[in-house]
């Protein structure tokens, strides 16, 4: 009887830990998300709206400059007028400008950089030390690499259980890996490719659930009472 009674306690207590989290989590939407772009850059990343880049003509300031792609997926060039960025790789600007500035300039040495990336990302969440959005400096990024970029697992993560969440407006695809074995032996079965959108959940122990519920609830004294009462009990 004291077993069951200790089992539907537990029960409870994870209840209210699921709602606390819920509440802690309304609470903390306004937090400012980490803006470290994770992953290689590479030479085939698309340019996309809120992407800053920098384009260099030698010799020729005045078409030099930083630029922003709008919510058009444009930037706003002199003399040529708007340019659509979005979709074309650093490159493939690179070209498209160095044509239109003939018109202009005798032999246009142009070239492209990326300042700022911010039109794609991943979404990585739960027992990590930097929970939040991560901008990707590629198409892709390795799951290894983001949970890196993250801070790596808090002591309290269920490492054995992660979630990979491929979100769609009809049929989410989810995907349980074992980020123990990624990160610490080296297998890398499980180095899922993330692409924009993805969102990683690393949830938290079961112990640590009931712990944190515990503590939301109880002062430390009362908490220590309850647990050993507890112990007591289920002997």
């Amino acid at each position: 009887m004291k077993v069951g009674r200790f089992l539907t306690f537990l029960l409870g207590i994870m209840v209210l830990s699921v709602f606390s989290s819920l509440v802690l989590a309304q609470e903390d939407k306004e937090e400012v998300f980490p803006q470290v772009s994770i992953g290689e850059e590479a030479g085939t990343y698309t340019l996309g709206k809120g992407d800053v880049v920098e384009i260099t003509v030698r010799n020729q300031p005045e078409f030099s400059g930083q630029f922003v792609i709008g919510p058009d997926g444009n930037i706003q060039y002199k003399f040529v007028g708007d340019i659509k960025a979005e979709g074309l790789t650093k490159e493939e600007l690179k070209e498209f400008l160095t044509k239109k500035l003939e018109r202009y300039v005798k032999v246009p040495e142009v070239s492209v950089s990326i300042v700022a990336y911010r039109s794609k990302f991943v979404y990585i969440l739960g027992e990590v030390a930097r929970p939040g959005k991560y901008p990707m400096r590629g198409d892709t990024v390795s799951l290894r690499d983001a949970i890196i970029a993250a801070g790596l697992p808090t002591p309290d993560a269920a490492l054995r259980r992660v979630y990979v969440i491929k979100p769609d407006t009809k049929k989410p695809v989810y995907r349980k890996v074992d980020i123990y074995l990624l990160l610490y032996k080296g297998i890398l079965k499980d180095n899922l490719t993330l692409t924009p959108g993805d969102l990683v959940v690393v949830p938290s122990t079961i112990p640590s659930e009931i712990n944190r519920a515990l503590g939301r609830l109880l002062s430390p004294l009362t908490r220590a009472a309850v647990v050993e009462d507890l112990i007591d009990g289920s002997r």
